[in-house]
């Protein structure tokens, strides 16, 4: 699940796959946050997570174990979840 994914975003095929099924404004904005940053976008996708992951409070959790719950594929919710907070103002 999640912990699976994560694992495996720091593989360009895996955050291109992952990517690929976010709205393209986002995966756009993701790859110039990546750009301005001298990243690739799976450094980049890595990072924001694992940043989530490690400072997130109750209510971030909330919000995502939220959006979760139901999801066919909880992982991929999860990180699509957090990608999207990642380039939308909050």
């Amino acid at each position: 699940m999640l912990g699976d994914l994560i694992a495996q975003l720091d593989r360009p095929d895996v955050t291109a796959g992952v990517l690929a099924t976010l709205d393209p404004a986002v995966s756009e904005s993701i790859g110039r946050r990546a750009e301005d940053l001298s990243m690739n976008p799976a450094e980049f996708v890595t990072g924001a997570v694992r940043e989530f992951i490690d400072s997130a409070d109750d209510d971030l959790w909330f919000q995502l174990l939220t959006h979760i719950r139901k999801a066919d594929d909880p992982g991929l919710v999860a990180v699509q979840t957090i990608l999207r907070w990642v380039v939308t103002e909050r």
